[in-house]
């Protein structure tokens, strides 16, 4: 028995120390780019190690009001072993939590190859509502290029995901999902690879029990190209 205890006590201990350890890398980071740890929106920030770094994600709480919250964006790649900060983009107002929440941040653990010395970052943001006559999700993507020491925003906000829904108020009601893979070709716009995005598109009608009842299905793709220093959609 109190071998037992002795075993739930450590394991206890290990889960908090590492629970603890991503918070104490991020508020390090934090104060190395000027961000106080009164500013910092824990349960979003996020981090990911990689080859050449480790990718720690702050919001930074810019404004806040009745019912709303805006963010900074703050990127920031460090030397896994030394804590120095090696790249990081900032953007200003770039999130938004109101009748929309942001439900989390994910940074992808793959990396995209862009050019022969251009690797970029994914990052998806998760936002939903509460409403039951008009469900709404959406997850967009954003990449961060990294570019001597610099992560430059190549792509913004790029909804790869989206539902949305009328009801009544239970799971009766038609609803519509965009649901988009991407792939890097090997066709190049401005020396960058040109991004193609396949949309899954899927139209249906739910009955009380929640079972689809009609549902119509189709895809479209479109590729966006580097134009002045960011993809864009080409039609």
């Amino acid at each position: 028995m109190r071998n037992l205890l002795t075993i739930i006590f450590l394991t206890l201990c290990l889960n908090c120390i590492s629970q603890n350890q991503p918070r104490q890398l991020i508020e390090q980071t934090a104060q190395k780019v000027g961000i106080q740890n009164s500013e910092i929106f824990s349960r979003l920030s996020t981090s990911q190690q990689f080859d050449n770094g480790t990718l720690i994600v702050i919001p930074e709480i810019a404004e806040q009001g009745d019912g709303y919250i805006i963010f900074n964006s703050n990127i920031i790649l460090i030397n896994q072993n030394t804590g120095e900060v090696k790249a990081k983009f900032s953007g200003q107002k770039d999130w938004y939590i109101d009748a929309v929440s942001i439900d989390k941040i994910e940074i992808e653990p793959k990396l995209y190859q862009l050019n022969e010395t251009t690797v970029a970052f994914g990052l998806k943001v998760f936002y939903s509502n509460q409403s039951r006559p008009n469900p709404y999700s959406s997850t967009q993507l954003s990449l961060y290029a990294l570019e001597e020491n610099k992560l430059n925003c190549v792509l913004k906000d790029f909804s790869i995901k989206k539902f949305n829904g009328e009801t009544d108020t239970t799971c009766k009601g038609e609803f519509e999902e965009h649901s988009k893979n991407i792939q890097v070709l090997d066709t190049y716009t401005n020396k960058f690879a040109d991004l193609e995005f396949t949309d899954k598109i899927e139209f249906s009608e739910r009955n009380e029990d929640c079972e689809k009842v009609k549902e119509k299905t189709r895809k479209e793709t479109e590729i966006l190209k580097y134009e002045n220093g960011e993809y864009k959609n080409v039609l």
